[in-house]
């Protein structure tokens, strides 16, 4: 009975072949279907792409609308992960992506207003998260350690091998969905193996299951003068050199504008990332935008990431985080209007010397009005002891010029920090 599976499935493979025009390579496949507005953000009437939806649709464990799609999805690899799937997903929704909408429709009000653009540093792929909190956000920016990747080559493989892709994404997924973060060691397995092979499969996952309708996607790279250039989406072949990005763009489902979401494979420790460096002018050079944080392994805490701390502080109207992200004092000495939620405890036992006795503190002080916390949000997914901040940008001076010195005192008190960081 597997051979027959296998065999109807290369037959419906060749015949789909025989319906394009010879030699079209899935190369050139995806660079004819994927085309995407010129600029980010653009509010046109969208164009959905209905192949690379259905292509998302079915690597996120829910139906296409066409064929080959249709027919792969009567096969045991995607009914057994869809299965599975279902289940990680409607506990996520249940437990905490439903309780962080409504939180987030009551408290982030005011911040969703000035919401145009939203930046989500060290949250890799996950696009769900911000997604929630900034429902009208117009462009979305996550940035992790992990590659882009590519789209599964799902026409070109066997029954095994696309059984395998979905163990795989399987085991990636529910790591997110039941603690709240990726867990590194687990992608970087995964990805290693060459089947899911980087963070664009999951951005995709959660954009299908979110209810967004794809436009078009396009590779990102920086020029040899330092200036971002777009590409057509093509299949990589080999791991292109860090910073480099993916734009992927998209409408919700039932109409609105254009939106996007860019994923940038980075490193950002001062480094990497100094002040003449490409990645840092991409962002430096955008508008004022909205900071979202968390599970950042307190990599802020630390000098070595000096550079995007400082560029956060600088350029944020609001930032929502956890003890993960910026210390407290940062936002306190500078004037921030704060309000706390949840409950501080000590970082958990991976990190040591990054305790904020002055968090602490302002959480146990009546005149900080904390607020209870309705949704997991951090590192403590056993426990659920979590906490989060909105910081709101102080009245004053918002250029970096009027807050280098502070940051810069700041940091070198902290000394000197880790070189190298991984997220749990």
């Amino acid at each position: 009975m597997k051979k027959g599976l296998v065999l109807a499935l290369a037959l419906l493979t060749f015949s789909f072949a025989l319906g394009r025009p010879e030699n079209t390579s899935r190369k050139t496949l995806e660079n004819q279907a994927v085309s995407a507005p010129a600029a980010v953000g653009i509010s046109a009437t969208p164009s959905i792409d209905g192949r690379l939806d259905d292509w998302a649709a079915y690597l996120s464990g829910l139906p296409a609308k066409s064929e080959p799609f249709l027919t792969w999805e009567e096969l045991a690899p995607w009914q057994n992960f869809r299965k599975s799937v279902d289940e990680s997903w409607a506990s996520f929704v249940k437990l905490i992506l439903k309780p962080m909408e409504k939180w987030s429709a009551e408290e982030l009000q005011e911040p969703r207003k000035e919401a145009k653009t939203i930046f989500y540093p060290f949250g890799g792929p996950d696009f769900v998260t911000a997604s929630a909190f900034f429902p009208g956000g117009r462009d979305l920016i996550l940035m992790g350690l992990e590659p882009v990747g590519n789209l599964p080559d799902f026409e070109k493989v066997s029954l095994v091998w696309r059984e395998a892709f979905f163990k795989d994404f399987d085991t990636i997924l529910p790591d997110f969905l039941k603690r709240g973060y990726f867990v590194t060691q687990h992608m970087n397995k995964v990805f290693a193996a060459g089947r899911v092979d980087g963070s664009l499969p999951v951005i995709l996952f959660f954009m299908k299951r979110t209810g967004c309708d794809l436009v078009g996607i396009k590779r990102l790279f920086p020029d040899a003068g330092g200036s971002w250039r777009e590409k057509p989406y093509e299949r990589l072949t080999r791991l292109p050199r860090r910073p480099y990005g993916i734009r992927i763009d998209y409408v919700e489902r039932g109409g609105g504008p254009v939106r996007s979401v860019e994923y940038y494979s980075c490193d950002l420790e001062n480094k990497a990332f100094g002040k003449d460096s490409p990645l840092y002018r991409r962002f430096n050079e955008l508008g004022d935008f909205t900071t979202c944080i968390k599970s950042a392994s307190y990599l802020m805490h630390y000098a070595d990431f000096s550079n995007i701390r400082n560029l956060i502080l600088a350029k944020s109207l609001y930032v929502i985080e956890d003890d993960t992200s910026i210390p407290y004092r940062y936002f306190k000495s500078q004037g921030w209007d704060i309000q706390l939620f949840g409950e501080y405890a000590k970082p958990i036992s991976d990190f040591s010397g990054v305790d904020q006795p002055d968090l602490k503190q302002a959480y146990e002080n009546p005149a900080s009005h904390v607020k209870k916390l309705p949704f997991h949000y951090g590192y403590r997914w056993e426990t659920h002891i979590d906490n989060l901040s909105i910081m709101k940008r102080p009245a004053l001076a918002t250029g970096a010029s009027a807050s280098t010195g502070s940051h810069s005192a700041m940091s070198s008190k902290l000394g000197r920090g880790r070189s190298t960081y991984s997220r749990r």
